[in-house]
């Protein structure tokens, strides 16, 4: 038989009801920094490129599209313009666009081809985030 014994447990429940509001605070911080670099991640994916779709004149204007799997070429600056993120809660943002034809680019339809831009930004962010908040609720800790 092996038997455990958690001494301290007490204390320690103590010690993170003391610091509840401080943990809290410190998570939400992360949260809403991560949301607004994730906001700008996006639009600099967008205005960077690549862009390899057809070229086309439209108002006297040559734009050239992006291709599929590439985030979208800003062509009148709406999708960018509509681009936000905002705190829903304390630990929750949402980073996303206004516009409706903003999901039909990032997923594509039977006719197009998706031009992700939020989902790779959210994906190479993420260990970002998780090391961020690791390191600001462990100074919380401390």
């Amino acid at each position: 038989m092996i038997a455990i014994e958690f001494k301290g447990l007490d204390a320690l429940t103590a010690e993170f009801a003391e610091k509840a509001d401080e943990l809290r605070a410190a998570a939400s911080k992360v949260v809403q920094e991560t949301a607004a670099g994730v906001e700008a991640g996006v639009k600099l994916r967008m205005q960077q490129g690549p862009h390899t779709g057809r070229i086309y004149r439209r108002r006297g204007v040559v734009h050239r599209a992006s291709g599929p799997g590439q985030p979208p070429a800003p062509d009148t600056g709406a999708l960018m313009d509509n681009t936000y993120h905002e705190m829903v809660s304390e630990l929750t943002s949402a980073a996303g666009s206004r516009l409706p034809y903003a999901y039909y680019l990032e997923y594509g339809t039977f006719k197009m081809a998706a031009r992700p831009a939020w989902t790779p930004e959210m994906m190479e962010t993420e260990p970002e985030f998780k090391k961020e908040m690791e390191l600001e609720l462990g100074r919380v800790l401390k």
